[in-house]
């Protein structure tokens, strides 16, 4: 069953492909027929024979169908095409026996016939429909022998032997059972071959697609990826598309997902934000969603403006979608947007690219969930970071830093007995740069290191004459950011340093900030226990403003606590925030620590302090930093 099966799609396959090769052969029997005509005419010019106008008239109304037929292409059916030809040779090759017996052309015509069955028909039919049509000469072959019909002594006697009749007839059916033995045989492999290639073929396509899926389309998401996204929008843009808007959604969190619960889960979580971006979009025309990899999608966006983006980014919270809710995920899910606006801020693709990822870097600095549309003041400031980032590469190992030192005072005495460090830049481009500026940089650029071991060593080159202007009881601060702090051998290098220009650890106290302790608490307090040990004081710096955990005073030992500036601003006015304060300082006196307010600028403020156990004032009230030296 699976064999015929097999043959019959193999014959129906190779049937759809036999409309061509009939063509051809009914224009080549056209072109035959008409030849066979003309030669028909061919006494006319030469002057020797009789013009057979009968068979003139015949071939080339026969070469006329024909022709006409071929013309006709496919508005003839297959069958009818194929009848006729049957027709057209039966009709000659019996009007050829009729006229000329054995010695016309009625043999050719039939063998002709023969093999067009075994090329066009089905094999079993195309064998009947050969042997009834080899049988044609038989039957002339008893017509002679009853003596219905009688041909001319002038064609030959052997015309008139019934025998002769028969032996053409047996020759046909040799040639019929040869022949299509040999034909089925090249058309069986032939129509494997066929089949093979349209197989072939089949595959090659599926195998381009799948090609074409990889190249244009994200496999996690099975959105169209970067490349295609290009493609499309550099189509819209040229198609004349104005006013309309290319958004960036960037998901928050992503890399603490997966260290928490494993890159799988995190794909999950991209193919369902990738999942409901394309649900909330697909009956909005003129909406194109693309995933760039990693944590960002991409949309573009026509017919809208940016009230109606702007009132759908507030609406749109993916943990309210079924597929994402909080207690799904265990994470509750978190997103930026960005957004330009096409042709006014940027009429290049990529340019418009370039600057969402602008808009998106001053949107990860925003905590609110809304829009950060493009502003050209925003590549201005990034145009701004990048040279300052070349400049501070050079600044840092050249040491082309200032130390400004200001004064930390005695709230009772009002004398000064400390200086905090603090660096100072300034270029010629953009005169003098804040530390709120380029600290940041610094950080984000690597450069922490080498710029906190750069501003360290200033400072004890500057110890000694500090000492002569403030007298040997004075103590420098100098802030040492995380990074710097938990960097490997960091006290090794300090004592070392220290030891090397002679300098007493006990003028020195290293301030630091809450966010140190993000890290392992007890490595912290190995490097702090290590810094006492050699005479280091260790301050704890802004404190109040980041966690402010009591767990860190308790199971570290410091020696300063630094208040934050945010808790003075308002306690010459407000009753609350000067009980807060006075707290903290009830704290600090009860664990034996020295209380430092810094961010003092009013005598109002002094006033409030001196109500507290607070012990050392810092501020614009007493004096501003100053460069000293340099």
């Amino acid at each position: 069953m699976v064999a015929d099966k097999n043959k019959y799609v193999y014959w129906t396959k190779f049937q759809k492909d036999t409309s061509p090769l009939l063509r051809r052969f009914l224009i080549a029997a056209s072109g035959l027929f008409a030849i066979a005509a003309s030669l028909h005419l061919l006494p006319l010019f030469t002057g020797h024979g009789e013009v057979d106008y009968l068979f003139f008239a015949v071939d080339l109304s026969f070469s006329g169908i024909l022709f006409l037929e071929y013309l006709l292409k496919n508005k003839v059916p297959l069958i009818i095409r194929v009848f006729s030809l049957i027709c057209t040779t039966v009709f000659i090759s019996v009007f050829s026996y009729a006229r000329s017996g054995l010695l016309g052309s009625a043999e050719i015509s039939l063998s002709f016939m023969i093999v067009s069955f075994y090329v066009f028909l089905p094999p079993i039919i195309s064998l009947i429909s050969s042997l009834i049509i080899s049988l044609l000469p038989a039957l002339f072959g008893g017509l002679i022998y009853f003596s219905i019909i009688r041909f001319p002594d002038s064609l030959g006697t052997r015309n008139n032997n019934p025998r002769d009749w028969m032996f053409n007839s047996i020759s046909l059916i040799l040639f019929s059972v040869l022949t299509g033995f040999l034909i089925q045989r090249l058309r069986s492999k032939l129509i494997k071959n066929i089949v093979y290639l349209k197989e072939s073929r089949s595959k090659i396509l599926n195998t381009q697609k799948k090609i074409d899926k990889l190249a244009f389309y994200d496999q996690l998401t099975h959105l169209p990826n970067r490349y295609l996204f290009d493609k499309l929008i550099q189509n819209r843009i040229n198609s004349g598309i104005s006013d309309s808007f290319l958004l960036l959604i960037n998901l928050k969190g992503l890399k603490v997902i997966n260290a928490l619960h494993g890159i799988g889960f995190g794909d999950q979580i991209l193919t369902l934000t990738g999942c409901v971006l394309k649900l909330s979009t697909d009956e909005m025309p003129g909406v194109i969603v693309a995933s760039l990899g990693g944590d960002e999608f991409i949309l573009w966006i026509e017919n809208a403006t940016k009230s109606i983006i702007e009132n759908a980014i507030v609406k749109f919270d993916l943990n309210n979608n079924e597929l994402l809710t909080p207690e799904r995920l265990g994470h509750r899910l978190q997103y930026r947007v960005s957004g330009i606006q096409f042709p006014n801020d940027a009429t290049r693709l990529d340019e418009m690219i370039r600057k969402l990822s602008i808009a998106m870097n001053v949107a990860r600095e925003s905590h609110l969930t809304k829009i950060v549309w493009f502003q050209s003041g925003m590549e201005l400031k990034i145009e701004r970071e990048q040279k300052l980032k070349n400049y501070l590469e050079k600044a840092v190992y050249s040491s082309n830093f200032k130390i400004a030192y200001q004064e930390k005072v005695d709230i009772t005495s009002r004398e000064t007995v400390g200086l905090e460090a603090l660096a100072r830049w300034s270029l010629p481009e953009f005169g003098e740069v804040s530390p709120e500026e380029f600290i940041p940089i610094i950080t984000n650029s690597e450069l922490i290191v080498p710029f906190g071991k750069c501003i360290f060593e200033k400072v004890i080159s500057h110890i000694p004459r500090l000492l002569e202007l403030y007298g040997k009881q004075i103590k420098i601060s100098i802030n040492i950011s995380p990074i710097f702090f938990l960097y490997p051998n960091f006290n090794e290098y300090i004592i070392h340093y220290l030891t090397d220009h002679k300098i007493d650890p006990k003028h020195l106290i290293f301030e630091i900030t809450e966010d140190v302790f993000l890290d392992e608490i007890e490595t912290i307090q190995q490097i702090v226990s290590e810094l006492r040990s050699k005479g280091i004081s260790v301050s704890l710096d802004d404190f109040g403003k980041g966690y402010s955990s009591l767990h860190y005073m308790q199971k570290i030992q410091f020696d300063e606590l630094k208040i934050d500036k945010s808790f003075l601003d308002d306690i010459a006015c407000s009753d609350r925030n000067f009980l807060l304060l006075e707290s903290i300082c009830h704290l600090a006196d009860s664990l034996g620590l020295k209380t430092i307010a810094e961010g003092i600028e009013n005598e109002e403020q002094l006033l409030r302090l001196k109500q507290t156990t607070c012990h050392v004032v810092q501020g614009y009230l007493y004096s501003r930093p100053q460069i000293l030296f340099d």
